[in-house]
């Protein structure tokens, strides 16, 4: 399992999010930031952050 808390990517946010695989946590992550954010697209920078800031849990 992979978990993702939405401050560790520098939001101010307590957001988890979790999924079965990074990948599927990236998309998590992007409709999150769509959604709660107003982020409209990942920029290469934030999935980087995003990428090194995953747990498995």
């Amino acid at each position: 399992m992979k978990e993702l808390h939405c401050k560790d990517v520098g939001f101010d946010c307590k957001g988890v999010l979790r999924a079965e695989n990074e990948d599927e946590l990236l998309k998590q992550a992007a409709d999150h930031a769509r959604t709660v954010h107003n982020v409209k697209q990942l920029d290469a920078a934030t999935v980087t952050t995003i990428r090194s800031k995953v747990r498995t849990v």
